[in-house]
């Protein structure tokens, strides 16, 4: 095996650690951010670096690195939506991982349809087959010399939106062949859902 220690790798070049994070751990889940600001701009932004922390309360984390307008908007407002991403808004998430000066909105200068949220002002894009409107718990910045280099959100969950191909409302539960998830590799190189199969587990 390769091994390569943190110190060796910061020595080289401390970029060379985040790839090798990105590319092992896979596939991981796309978490399209919607935020506004103060001043009422729409900011959109994709983040990978997401998951499940807790279901009482629900709770979702999503670390952003560096000091993006998702960043900003959230500490300022503490509101947000999660939208998941499918086949059908892959291309239109990709165009929102592009730099923008922060007075420009991201779903207005790409065309992005979005309407009213239920329980958070923030608006949520209506080509999302799941989407979560959130509000920030927790804001948990990381630090390295003293810089801020990371900032993890945790983020309750106030509503749960999902649309009727992928959840079926008789037996409660997302429909994964329906949901088609997108997922992020490394790179610029991202995954479609594989074969299914179903493990007992042991009592």
């Amino acid at each position: 095996m390769k091994n390569f220690t943190t110190d060796e790798l910061n020595r080289h070049n401390p970029y060379l650690a985040y790839k090798l994070l990105s590319g092992s751990v896979i596939p991981r889940p796309i978490a399209w951010v919607t935020t506004q600001s103060v001043d009422g701009v729409v900011n959109a932004a994709p983040f990978s670096f997401f998951n499940v922390v807790s279901s009482q309360p629900p709770l979702v984390s999503i670390s952003m690195l560096g000091q993006k307008d998702s960043v900003n908007n959230l500490l300022a407002t503490k509101e947000a939506v999660i939208h998941f991403i499918s086949p059908d808004n892959v291309e239109a998430m990709n165009q929102t991982a592009a730099s923008l000066p922060s007075q420009m909105s991201e779903v207005r200068t790409f065309d992005i349809p979005t309407e009213p949220s239920r329980t958070v002002i923030v608006p949520s894009i209506i080509n999302a087959p799941i989407r979560f409107e959130a509000k920030l718990f927790k804001h948990i910045p990381i630090e390295s010399n003293g810089y801020v280099v990371s900032n993890l959100m945790l983020l309750e969950i106030t509503n749960f939106a999902f649309s009727d191909a992928v959840f079926d409302a008789e037996k409660f539960y997302v429909k994964p062949d329906a949901f088609q998830p997108i997922a992020r590799l490394a790179g610029n190189t991202y995954a479609e859902l594989g074969d299914l199969f179903d493990l007992e587990r042991p009592q």
